[in-house]
């Protein structure tokens, strides 16, 4: 038996909710009743049209604040790294820092790659393509960060802790690490 049969093996109880305690917005309310049951009509339509982000008469700067600090849900991985630059960049320019750009060491089957070209292709990659790792991952000091793993939980760093970058301490090591391109990709 399936891991996910035997969970639902589990429910000996149903209960359906049949009435809404969050929206207070009547309108709203029963557009999304509507939107349930599919019978959705074009003025539910033009409403939601009212509530985008993007509509052209709203007049938002992801340079300003509160938009350049708010979290940002987004569905593309591209799309969440572009943001994440962009919010970078401006952070540098604000506080007149040069950012720090971590490149990915990568290995293939626990061997460092060699061959220059190879490495640079795989740091290429959008992070979608390597389990969700940037191959670079520009750093500067007052960006927020969020953890999305476990590191120690019982110091509070777990999966979902928000906190703020403040300095990188490393190593320095005997090998030199050259780059045949020093632009970073364009993902779309």
């Amino acid at each position: 038996m399936l891991c996910s049969q035997k969970i639902v093996s589990q429910i000996n109880c149903v209960v359906k909710l049949s009435q809404q305690m969050r929206t207070e917005d009547v309108r709203y309310l029963e557009l999304l009743n509507r939107l349930r049951n599919g019978t959705s009509t074009i003025d539910d339509y033009q409403l939601l049209c009212t509530r985008v982000i993007g509509a052209p008469n709203l007049q938002v700067s992801l340079r300003e604040k509160p938009w350049n600090e708010a979290p940002m849900l987004v569905f593309r991985n591209a799309l969440r790294t572009q943001i994440n630059n962009r919010a970078l960049l401006n952070k540098t320019v604000e506080m007149k820092l040069t950012p720090v750009v971590c490149a990915a060491q990568d290995y293939i089957q626990g061997k460092q790659i060699e061959d220059p070209r190879l490495r640079n292709a795989i740091l290429q990659l959008p992070d979608n393509k390597t389990e969700h790792l940037p191959g670079y991952l520009p750093l500067v000091p007052g960006i927020p960060v969020l953890l999305t793993e476990n590191i120690a939980t019982e110091l509070g760093l777990s999966n979902g802790t928000r906190g703020v970058f403040r300095q990188l301490a490393y190593e320095d090591f005997s090998e030199s690490f050259h780059f045949i391109d020093t632009d970073f990709p364009k993902h779309r």
